[in-house]
């Protein structure tokens, strides 16, 4: 699928669902470039990587996780989601040095933070939503991690990291 053909099926998506605040390249920012870094994973040669549209198949999982970065974005103080990254295919996932089997490949994660609130307050907030048991928080100096795992069938819930400096 082209770029263009990804923001023209997402897009649809999206606005079947009435979601008006996520575009579809913050999805799946397709042709993004990424450059393996070998000297701080020795194991991995450096090279290059070009994002790659997901599959269509990956959109309705996209849309559980715009549902809840939707609501988030409602919370008060009220204020913009934004995406650092969300949906990765594996070999950009493995270039910028992601898990094996990231949730970021299925479309059922996003690194966010929230204009207005603290990384600490984001994460907090997640912990304390009603479907928190089937998600994945990971919490970082810079950003929040969100996967909706538990709506996926995989093992849930997953807690890690700190918002410490």
């Amino acid at each position: 699928m082209t770029k263009d053909e990804w923001v023209a099926v997402c897009g649809a998506a999206l606005q079947a669902k009435g979601i008006e605040h996520f575009h579809p390249l913050e999805i799946a920012d397709v042709g993004r470039t990424a450059i393996a870094m070998a000297e701080h994973r020795k194991d991995r040669p450096r090279w290059k990587s070009i994002l790659k549209a997901p599959t269509e198949d990956r959109i309705p999982t996209a849309l559980i996780l715009c549902e809840l970065l939707c609501e988030l974005r409602e919370v008060a103080p009220f204020g913009p989601v934004l995406i650092n990254s969300w949906y990765r295919d594996p070999l950009y996932n493995y270039t910028i040095g992601g898990v094996t089997n990231s949730m970021h490949t299925t479309g059922g994660a996003a690194d966010i933070t929230k204009i207005g609130w603290s990384h600490r307050e984001v994460a907090d907030w997640l912990e304390a939503h009603n479907d928190s048991a089937e998600f994945g928080i990971g919490r970082y100096k810079n950003f929040t991690h969100i996967d909706i795992r538990g709506k996926l069938d995989r093992l849930a819930p997953a807690r890690w990291g700190t918002n410490a400096n």
